[in-house]
């Protein structure tokens, strides 16, 4: 049984809820795009961008990976 360090057991939940935010944030992307006034979509993508670059620094910083796994 292999323990998980403190960092370990604060990142995981907080990871997720980041892709959680992630996921979310394209549902809402791809559904209102036409109801939608162009900058508040580009904000929203701007947002979406950021989170997945603050998931994949996370999981190579923890876990040695991507996106993927």
């Amino acid at each position: 049984m292999t323990r998980k360090s403190p960092d370990e057991k604060i990142m995981k939940p907080y990871l997720r809820k980041l892709m959680r935010e992630h996921r979310n944030l394209n549902r809402l992307i791809d559904t209102s795009k036409s109801a939608l006034a162009r900058e508040d979509l580009k904000a929203m993508k701007r947002l979406r961008l950021r989170l997945k670059d603050k998931i994949v620094a996370l999981q190579r910083h923890y876990y040695g990976r991507g996106l993927a796994g």
